[in-house]
């Protein structure tokens, strides 16, 4: 049998491609390490959620609206779920290559770039598609670029802040993932629905995203002794053990149950708006600006003061636990909500629930990475968790809310948040 062929990046960034224990990399910066990553890196997460929110939540749902509005909502859940299938394999695939990538340039910004251009050529798809599958076609492309952009940028965190830094610095990265969110929806309801709407908000997220990370002074790899980067490698990117990092499997699961809660009560917030309370598409992105809006200023109101607190401490667990609890009263407000005012009243209890969360998940998760050797492996492996819960509500929400209605599918995302409140508390390393 011929051995496997070498795995090689494009040539174009001037990358090649090494095992990841056999890299040496340089130190970030000076003896004194700069303070401009701590603002960098949240802002360049900002740009990427002003880029990747607009058509997760409206942009694609109006879309489809117009080419085949009886089938709108099973399209919707095709759509969302097959793109975060791409997002499954990416992210932590992007991951795996940057940990083995030496370049001039740095590990992560050349795939921050590449990722970024690549995704809004996506977003541009979506804008132009004639049919429900270019659409499709144009959210895969979205999510396999933005999530190579997303591996390489989280990755940077271990990379350039010491962890007397990381709490706060993981609150900041948190709450810009929020901002974005606000961002990316009062600039969709600028525009009327069309191509510009669909276009110009994600643009900027991506100008922003890029713009900030290219000051940065990327970690640099040197080249050890040659290996190709065979299937073994390849299948490595998506896995760990984890009873041997048995604390890394616990804050997986952590994720995964309280980005389930989070992705709950947005996948569908465009369509429950129209169904539960008859609004008009036009007005739909602006009532979704509001419940946004809600949400976020819950996040702001905590994230930013926990995430100190957090450092200040020395804890993470009971942040999260008290997330927990609070997500799901909100998830249950909007449950039952009888009017848009109470819904919005729901968001943003269920803001200050996951700001509670966002001030210290990425921080938790860092604290317990199997290896620094391949931190953005297995962070990649950890975004899993957010991208599991985006492939697997559109699939489940149809029949949940034909069985149940929406306030079943809102119901189902508080139940996780409690085993999210349940996971963390088996981390042991971290208190």
């Amino acid at each position: 049998m011929d051995e496997p062929k070498p795995f090689t990046v494009p040539a174009a960034f001037s990358t090649e491609v090494f095992p990841s224990d056999q890299v040496v990399a340089s130190a970030p910066g000076p003896a004194r390490p700069s303070r401009y990553p701590m603002v960098a890196i949240p802002l360049a997460i900002l740009g990427f959620s002003i880029a990747l929110v607009p058509p997760l939540v409206i942009t694609i749902a109006l879309r489809l609206r117009e080419l085949d509005l009886a089938n709108s909502a099973a399209d919707l859940g095709v759509v969302l779920g097959i793109g975060a299938l791409f997002s499954l394999l990416a992210n932590p695939l992007a991951g795996r290559i940057s940990d083995r990538t030496t370049s001039r340039f740095g590990m992560r910004k050349p795939w921050i770039v590449a990722g970024g251009l690549v995704g809004y050529v996506g977003i541009a798809v979506i804008a132009v598609a004639p049919s429900v599958a270019l659409v499709l076609v144009g959210w895969s492309i979205a999510q396999v670029g933005l999530n190579f952009a997303l591996a390489a940028l989280v990755a940077m965190l271990p990379d350039q802040i010491g962890p007397e830094r990381r709490g706060r610095t993981a609150s900041f990265i948190s709450l810009a993932q929020n901002v974005g969110g606000v961002a990316a929806t009062f600039l969709v309801q600028l525009f009327p629905v069309g191509l510009v709407q669909s276009l110009v908000p994600s643009l900027i997220g991506v100008a922003l995203m890029i713009g900030m990370v290219l000051p940065v002074k990327d970690r640099i790899a040197t080249r050890g002794p040659k290996e190709p980067f065979n299937a073994r490698e390849f299948f490595g990117a998506f896995v760990f053990n984890p009873r041997k990092h048995p604390d890394f499997g616990w804050a997986w699961l952590t994720r995964f149950f309280l980005t389930t809660t989070q992705f709950t009560a947005t996948s569908y917030l465009t369509y429950f708006l129209i169904s539960q309370f008859g609004v008009p598409d036009s007005k739909a992105p602006t009532l979704v600006f509001q419940a946004i809006l809600a949400n976020a200023v819950g996040i702001l109101l905590v994230t930013p003061v926990l995430g100190w607190l957090s450092d200040r401490l020395r804890r993470r667990k009971p942040f999260v636990v008290l997330s927990s609890v609070i997500a799901v009263v909100g998830l249950t407000i909007i449950a039952l909500a009888p009017s848009i005012a109470v819904v919005l009243l729901g968001e943003l209890v269920l803001g200050a629930g996951l700001g509670a969360f966002f001030a210290v998940e990425l921080a938790l998760l860092t604290d317990v990475l199997p290896s620094p050797d391949t931190a953005a492996k297995d962070l990649g492996v950890a975004n899993l968790a957010q991208s599991l819960p985006q492939s697997l509500i559109p699939v489940a929400a149809p029949a949940l809310i034909a069985a149940f209605g929406y306030p079943g599918l809102f119901i189902s995302g508080a139940i996780f948040g409690v085993l999210g409140a349940l996971s963390v508390t088996r981390v042991k390393k971290v208190r």
